[in-house]
């Protein structure tokens, strides 16, 4: 009998472990397998492969197409951004900050945002609120907390020109999911408390952005957002107290010639709004420094996306066109060209479009990362390929200016120690 006792007590132990085992190892998601999983469904999602401002298509695609546990929910709500649309790719190595934002009745909630890029974040935490939602998925009800705007289905006619991936039935956006207060769904936050003095990072890089008017943003994928935040909504928010706004911000902007900003979108294309660029063409970023290198796509260029391991090569469809990157992009490009992984190319800037603050201590940081593709000496490549192209285009005086530029830059940083550019 005491045998058999042990026997018993022995096989439940082994069907305890086996079974966290097991629990453990289907918990271990491979998130880049998921990425790029939803980014083969880009198209389905966005039928005109015009992911701006849809955030909403995105959260509504994963929400009710995909068959997901609340765990696998929570990873796939990580892989886009709300407010540009952007994919996120799960291997860059810094792609969320903490976020404070306000729920419908003056709540304050501290939560996790997944972001492509800075602007975001102080746009979602002016323009935007945080509500509770809950959806069936395979393992039962789950409740979250969803970032919510006015439906700006309400008046189909005020959708920015530059946002097409929304279908409005009845005033309302057909192909978005919303909360029990009748407002849109762009996405969730995640890890939501309630706001208790903890530290809020994102803060940081939208004391300027935050305090301006709609009207003066200079912010290229998130001034469509807040536009279309903005068509539903009777008023403009206030910024958040804890912002200083009084103190009013310029937004007059110079070039690398230290001349005045020009349009990176063209005369010749004066239609086009898919360009990463503001309202006007310009490469205007600013918090985040992300789309500031005005790029000729071109059949040499075209492949710019997918040889920046993109997940789709989007760039093609962009042929003869300008576009806004990102400056971390434009410097993974340098340098895998550097080391013989893409084909080189040359010419592929509008220098005259690209705005003296990319090339800047406040900015550097940002040449340096790109979706977790980050190469050796990356920022050095990428800064030192900009401005050697832009020097041999300029005249005496626009090569003055951009000298100067460049030797505060990176007279005092080590990572370009024997490697600055003799501008002579």
């Amino acid at each position: 009998m005491v045998k058999w006792y042990y026997i018993i007590v022995l096989l439940l132990i082994i069907f305890a472990l086996t079974n966290s085992f097991i629990e453990g190892f289907t918990n271990n998601y491979n998130k880049e397998e998921m990425f790029q999983e939803l980014m083969t469904n880009f198209n389905t999602i966005f039928p005109d492969r015009n992911r701006n401002a849809g955030g909403a298509q995105f959260y509504n695609y994963i929400a009710t197409e995909l068959n997901l546990s609340r765990e696998e929910f929570d990873i796939y709500n990580q892989f886009y951004c709300a407010v540009s649309g952007s994919p996120i790719d799960p291997r860059r190595p810094v792609n969320n900050n903490h976020i404070l934002l306000e729920g419908l009745n003056g709540e304050e909630f501290y939560g996790k945002y997944y972001r492509c890029c800075t602007p975001c974040l102080c746009d979602l935490m002016r323009y935007s609120k945080v509500e509770t939602h809950t959806i069936t998925l395979s393992d039962g009800p789950y409740e979250h907390y969803v970032i919510t705007i006015d439906d700006p289905c309400i008046d189909p006619s005020n959708i920015p020109n530059q946002v097409s991936s929304f279908t409005c039935e009845g005033n309302k956006t057909d192909n978005g999911l919303h909360t029990l207060s009748g407002r849109l769904i762009v996405g969730v936050l995640h890890e939501v408390s309630l706001y208790n003095g903890e530290t809020v990072d994102g803060d940081q890089f939208c004391t300027e952005r935050i305090c301006q008017n709609p009207e003066d943003l200079r912010g290229g994928m998130g001034d469509i957002f807040v536009l279309l935040s903005l068509v539903g909504n009777n008023e403009i928010p206030s910024a958040p107290e804890r912002f200083n706004c009084d103190e009013g911000f310029s937004n007059q902007m110079l070039n690398i010639y230290g001349e005045p900003l020009v349009k990176c979108r063209s005369d010749d294309n004066s239609e086009d709004m898919r360009g990463s660029w503001d309202n006007d063409g310009y490469c205007s970023e600013l918090g985040g420094g992300v789309h500031q290198v005005c790029f000729k796509v071109d059949d040499n260029t075209k492949d710019f996306a997918s040889d920046t391991d993109q997940g789709f090569n989007w760039s093609e469809t962009r042929k003869d066109k300008n576009h806004c990157m990102c400056i971390g992009a434009w410097a993974l490009y340098k340098a895998k060209q550097k080391n013989n992984m893409i084909p080189e190319t040359f010419n592929e800037l509008k220098c005259e479009s690209i705005p003296d603050i990319s090339i800047s201590e406040r900015y550097l940081e940002n040449w340096a990362t790109w979706n977790g593709n980050e190469l050796p000496n990356q920022i050095v490549e990428g800064v030192n390929k900009l401005v050697d192209q832009c020097y041999n285009e300029g005249n005496d005086s626009q090569k003055a200016e951009l000298r100067e530029l460049y030797l505060s830059l990176v007279n005092n940083r080590d990572e370009f120690n024997n490697h600055i550019l003799n501008l002579n």
